[in-house]
């Protein structure tokens, strides 16, 4: 058997469903994989519906249990390797759907290149729903062309190479936070990979869809706490420095207005308190500008933004420097 299909899920069973459809899909034969299905902890009834479901899909479907099922995907994703079979793990997250050319794709790539390691391909979003990206949707899913963090979303390896460098470092997952999973294990393994000199390729055909995801506002504010993490990879694999962050520094080179604007307002309730009573004239003069009108609605929808987006920066910064103190590598 060519390739094994590991998908960890967690409470996404209608996801998980369209993800199956879309393996069954495939082009290639359904005799060449099989999919392992990584129950982590799900209360939808998830495990006993996919059991009862397995004979309905072409391909050989296991469904297993995860009993670590607090700490993320990373030890599901290990235990779903170690009940493979297949000759190349390919990674699919449950909110992805693959093109019916993914492993056809992907069989192509690793047949020309008989030593590769590691591939991974693109992740877009499901084109039925791009009318549907709204200002809280989670934007950060993409990666259209070769990414340094490596998504497990649409991810290869050789099964003996995955095994030989332990698999996922399971103390880089973490419990959900706002219902999404916290981990830099699937980043930290590809560098382990590349660092050893292990062969990659990018995929441009070997393409993935991935769930529009509609956030609640306030897991939507949140959501950058999941950087903290980024300092340990830096620190993991400094390579990662010139890839991911500007002047070795800064992760959003804007942030920097944001961090000024947090040493003005210290000096300013230091030394003259009363002139943040012009703040909001300020925020609505910006707003202003933004919408490129004076009408009402149109500066007040934009000055909400301003407000939400200015909040979520400032979440990603302190979830920044956090991780900076904890894994002592500057990273902001």
């Amino acid at each position: 058997m060519l390739f094994s299909v590991v998908i960890p899920t967690r409470n996404r069973l209608e996801l998980l469903r369209d993800a199956l459809r879309g393996l069954a899909a495939q082009t290639l034969p359904a005799s060449e994989f099989e999919v392992v299905v990584v129950d982590n902890g799900s209360t939808d009834g998830t495990f006993e519906s996919l059991s009862a479901e397995s004979e309905d899909y072409p391909y050989a479907l296991n469904v297993i249990k995860n009993p670590d099922c607090e700490r993320g995907p990373a030890p599901a994703r290990n235990l779903g390797v170690r009940e493979a079979k297949g000759q190349i793990i390919a990674f699919l997250d449950s909110d992805c759907r693959p093109d019916v050319d993914w492993l056809s794709a992907a069989a192509d790539v690793f047949t020309q290149y008989a030593a590769l390691s590691m591939a991974t391909g693109v992740i877009d979003f499901k084109p039925e729903q791009l009318s549907e990206m709204g200002f809280f949707s989670r934007k950060t899913v993409v990666a259209l062309e070769e990414h340094p963090t490596y998504p497990t979303a649409n991810s290869f390896y050789r099964r003996d190479v995955f095994l030989s460098h332990g698999g996922f470092d399971e103390t880089l997952s973490f419990p959900n936070i706002c219902g999404q999973s916290v981990e830099a294990a699937d980043t930290d393994l590809a560098w382990r990979v590349r660092d050893s000199g292990g062969p990659y390729q990018f995929m441009p055909k070997a393409v993935v869809y991935h769930e529009v995801q509609h956030l609640p506002p306030g897991e939507w504010l949140l959501e950058p706490l999941r950087l903290f993490l980024l300092p340990a990879l830096i620190k993991m694999h400094p390579a990662l420095r010139s890839k991911l962050l500007a002047g070795n520094v800064f992760f959003y080179p804007p942030s920097v207005i944001y961090y000024a604007l947090a040493v003005l307002m210290i000096a300013v309730l230091i030394v003259s308190p009363t002139l943040l009573l012009w703040l909001p004239a300020a925020a609505i003069v910006v707003a202003a500008l933004k919408a490129k009108t004076l009408a009402p609605k149109a500066v007040g929808m934009a000055l909400g933004r301003l407000v939400l987006n200015t909040v979520r920066n400032y979440v990603m910064c302190g979830a920044l420097i956090y991780g900076s103190v904890r894994y002592r590598t500057l990273v902001l």
